[in-house]
């Protein structure tokens, strides 16, 4: 290497150590200006990681808790102590319960209750399962199609054969209750003939 060369390249070395350090220099002094904000910001982070953790943490013991409580209803339906922990730690949960067991028993007064639960199937459920034991068709989101089917039902037996035709044509092709839709247009088709 000739002299020239070294030069030039301790030169260079020594551009690029001066930017490092400059870099170096422009960080601590940007680290000295913000370095409250960095470390509120940080622990901020902390908190919010810890938070959800424990968060995450406790919503797992409730669960637990809740599968323990209904575990125990299965095997006893009697315990007050299962029914109240259950209710503790997971409402919705408690109110299904609550609608399988008033279901079965037709507890209208119950089911009227449930009416109004904060969880949007058991109401509509409740609500449905109370119109099926009182006789009275209502409408509900998830057995749109069975009661359309129960209102032709009640509408045949008033012989509104009409009526019941365009409760049965609500009903979409791609249902599960087509084919009992499809016998009931019969009847009421056989039934306008007598």
């Amino acid at each position: 290497m000739g002299l020239k060369e070294v030069k030039q390249y301790a030169k260079e070395e020594l551009s690029s150590d001066e930017k490092i350090l400059e870099s170096v220099l422009k960080f601590e002094s940007l680290y000295k200006k913000h370095k409250i904000k960095i470390f509120v910001a940080l622990a901020i982070l902390a908190l919010a990681v810890i938070g959800l953790w424990g968060y995450s943490q406790y919503k797992d013991y409730k669960y637990a808790n809740a599968n323990a409580a209904l575990l125990k209803l299965v095997e006893n339906p009697d315990d007050k102590d299962a029914l109240e922990s259950l209710k503790n730690n997971d409402k919705a949960l408690y109110d299904l319960y609550s609608y399988q067991i008033a279901s079965a028993k037709s507890d209208t007064k119950r089911l009227q209750e449930l009416t109004s639960s904060e969880d949007k199937l058991v109401a509509d459920l409740s609500k449905y399962t109370l119109g099926a034991i009182n006789n009275k068709p209502v409408d509900s989101e998830y057995y749109k199609d069975l009661n359309a089917i129960m209102q032709a039902n009640i509408a045949i037996s008033k012989k509104d054969y009409q009526k019941a035709n365009s409760f049965l044509d609500s009903i979409p092709e791609t249902s599960p209750l087509i084919n009992i839709a499809m016998l009931y247009r019969h009847y009421t088709l056989s039934g306008v003939q007598r």
